[in-house]
């Protein structure tokens, strides 16, 4: 029987390559058109001089969930060749920067074009911030599919008719790392309710409303499944 696991469990744990520990689970990727884990988003801390990578769960060989480590089947030197968090940007990340809050900053409505306007944005974002000026990945791309479950916690879950809650976590199955549920919290501090509702109910994600709308039916397969309180 294959045992769900909450997938914010797997924040924090330590990556053991087959040459040793290399960096921590910093966030999970998900894909919202089949629900899979698409990546683990790797903090590789002093190893890598602090880079950030992005791990397919495919590499995964085992998880110790108690010892909190997930054992992959590569070293340290294929983990360096793994593609930059930049490579593969979630939903929230492709908002960072509203486009039109720097429209006044720009010089010439010519430079938002093509390549001149990324490079534009880049080089005045990076003397905003005080970081070095280095080009854009070529390879960076927008997917409307790909989320931030570190993002996702805490949207508002809605109804057709009401509000339901706000999202707690997601239930995995650490088998093929598929997202089975929504596990949606209810009710005030002092006592939180639980209750979960399977990703077929699931009819939108939106970033800017920070919200994810379903349409339960209880005399159905979608009906929600009661948790523990």
């Amino acid at each position: 029987m294959t045992i769900l696991r909450r997938l914010h469990e797997t924040k924090g744990m330590r990556i053991h390559t087959t040459d040793g520990d290399i960096g921590h689970v910093h966030d999970v990727y998900l894909d919202d058109a089949d629900w899979r884990v698409r990546y683990f988003h790797v903090d590789t801390g002093r190893w890598l001089g602090g880079r950030h990578v992005l791990l397919a769960p495919t590499v995964v060989r085992a998880v110790d969930w108690d010892g909190g480590r997930i054992h992959v089947t590569i070293g340290r030197e294929e983990v360096e060749r793994c593609p930059d968090i930049d490579a593969h940007r979630p939903v929230s990340r492709q908002h960072d920067v509203p486009l039109d809050a720097y429209v006044p900053l720009l010089a010439s409505v010519s430079s938002w074009e093509g390549d001149e306007l990324a490079a534009s944005l880049h080089n005045l974002l990076s003397e905003l911030r005080g970081h070095e000026v280095t080009a854009p990945a070529a390879e960076a791309t927008n997917d409307p599919h790909l989320w931030s479950a570190r993002a996702l916690r805490h949207y508002a879950v809605e109804g057709d008719h009401r509000d339901l809650g706000h999202l707690g976590d997601f239930l995995v199955d650490p088998d093929g790392w598929a997202i089975r549920y929504l596990s949606v919290d209810t009710g005030g501090p002092l006592r939180v309710n639980r209750f979960l509702v399977p990703v077929s109910a699931v009819r939108s994600l939106s970033w800017q409303m920070r919200q994810i709308g379903v349409t339960l039916d209880r005399d159905s397969n979608g009906a929600v499944a009661a948790s523990g309180a």
